[in-house]
C-alpha cells in the first residue's frame, strides 16, 4: 500500500482522487471508489 501524505490528510487509503464528471457519472461512481478507499467526488 502507498502511504503519502495526501492519504493521512484527506483520511484515505489510497492516494487516488476520482474528479467529478458532470452528466456522465452520479452519486454511484463516487461512492465505488470513496469505497475502495480513495477520494469520489460528485
Amino acid at each position: 500500500m502507498i502511504k503519502t501524505p495526501l492519504c493521512d490528510l484527506l483520511n484515505i487509503e489510497f492516494p487516488i482522487l476520482q474528479g467529478g464528471m458532470a452528466w456522465i457519472s452520479d452519486a454511484q461512481l463516487a461512492a465505488a471508489v470513496s469505497n475502495a478507499g480513495g477520494l469520489g467526488i460528485i
